[in-house]
């Protein structure tokens, strides 16, 4: 008798109402002060040319991301880190999911053009929902950094092995700066390869991954596939006939 009691005293709206995962999630994106979730995407690419001035692609891209930013101005914002080897592309980005998509797109659309900077690319991980970002603002260096022997690197590592090495690179670099006092941060970004040298991924490493193929990575056409093509799914009904007219035993 007085469980049921204390049952009645329960309002009808406290009985229906119970927290759904949804809802824990967003209180915790008000309590971070976050309109979306966060997602990081690492990817690396082959510069067309060795004859591309570096610094003219780092200038593209800080416009290109400017131009998101306004885009998506609701969205979350962009940051990251963008790494110009001579040869190569290490880029860290950290931002809402329909930003990621139009950065892979623009990968794409550079493969298919032939007066672009960038001529092959693969994206390396996405880490959905981070909880903290590792950089304040996004920004690019260029690295003069020579490295002999590139085209004749081979290991008897797995692609896992090498992709996890290099990302623990990246996410070791971006604790790196996380920690370094704001006076400091520039400072420490100009002289990359003097202070941290062992947390700048090898060129060797990331010229290897982008020309051998694995399924552990994938490439922005495969990308942008899986978000605009259709998924078709077939079910058993669907392959027998004639079509079942009733499914379900309805009354």
């Amino acid at each position: 008798m007085a469980a049921e009691t204390e049952n009645n005293n329960i309002g009808p709206n406290e009985e229906a109402h119970r927290t759904s995962l949804l809802e824990l999630l967003e209180d915790r994106n008000r309590s971070l002060n976050r309109k979306y979730l966060v997602h990081r995407l690492v990817y690396i690419s082959k510069i067309s040319s060795t004859n591309v001035d570096r610094n003219t692609i780092g200038s593209y891209y800080e416009s290109f991301m400017k131009k998101l930013q306004q885009d998506y101005s609701g969205s979350e914002p962009i940051t990251g880190l963008m790494l110009i080897y001579l040869k190569h592309i290490v880029h860290v980005v950290e931002t809402s999911s329909d930003v990621i998509l139009k950065i892979v797109e623009d990968l794409l659309r550079n493969e298919t053009e032939t007066d672009s900077f960038v001529s092959k690319s693969k994206i390396l991980v996405i880490s959905h929902d981070i909880t903290i970002r590792l950089y304040s603002q996004w920004s690019y260096r260029t690295l003069d950094i020579v490295e002999h022997g590139i085209e004749a690197f081979d290991t008897k590592e797995s692609f896992e092995n090498l992709i996890v090495d290099l990302l623990t690179q990246l996410l070791k670099l971006g604790v790196f700066l996380y920690k370094q006092p704001k006076p400091n941060l520039k400072n420490a970004m100009d002289s990359l390869h003097d202070k941290v040298p062992d947390l700048l991924p090898q060129q060797s490493v990331v010229h290897y991954l982008l020309e051998e193929s694995d399924g552990s990575m994938i490439t922005p056409k495969e990308f942008v596939d899986l978000h605009e093509k259709p998924f078709d799914t077939y079910l058993e009904s669907d392959m027998v006939w004639p079509i079942p007219i009733r499914l379900f035993p309805y009354n």
